[in-house]
């Protein structure tokens, strides 16, 4: 099996001396010229490292999660002659939850 032309991970000699050179004067003259842009590299490499598995916050899940306890709770209470008024109500609590999922800000954009 031949050894792939592209440089990968385990491949520590892949740039040259040269190149490493060059690319750490790239690097001193980025954070020389433009220290916000390198504050906001280094704050979003943060927020990336780790993805969650869940795309919102904890108060908006809690929020969606309090919501449909209380559907839940009510029809139980109620006959089932209203359970198209609670599927509606249910419709009123789910759509404004995933609007206010949408359009948090969550620090990974």
């Amino acid at each position: 099996m031949t050894a792939s032309s592209t440089p990968g991970h385990d491949d520590h000699d892949a740039l040259s001396e040269w190149e490493r050179r060059a690319l750490a004067d790239i690097e001193r003259g980025l954070i020389a010229s433009d220290p916000r842009l390198v504050r906001e590299l280094s704050r979003r490499r943060r927020y990336r490292s780790a993805p969650r598995w869940w795309p919102v916050s904890v108060p908006t899940t809690g929020l969606l999660l309090a919501g449909l306890l209380v559907l839940v709770l009510v029809g139980e209470l109620l006959p089932a002659s209203w359970w198209a008024v609670l599927g509606l109500v249910t419709v009123l609590v789910v759509v404004p939850w995933l609007l206010l999922a949408a359009t948090e800000k969550n620090g990974w954009d």
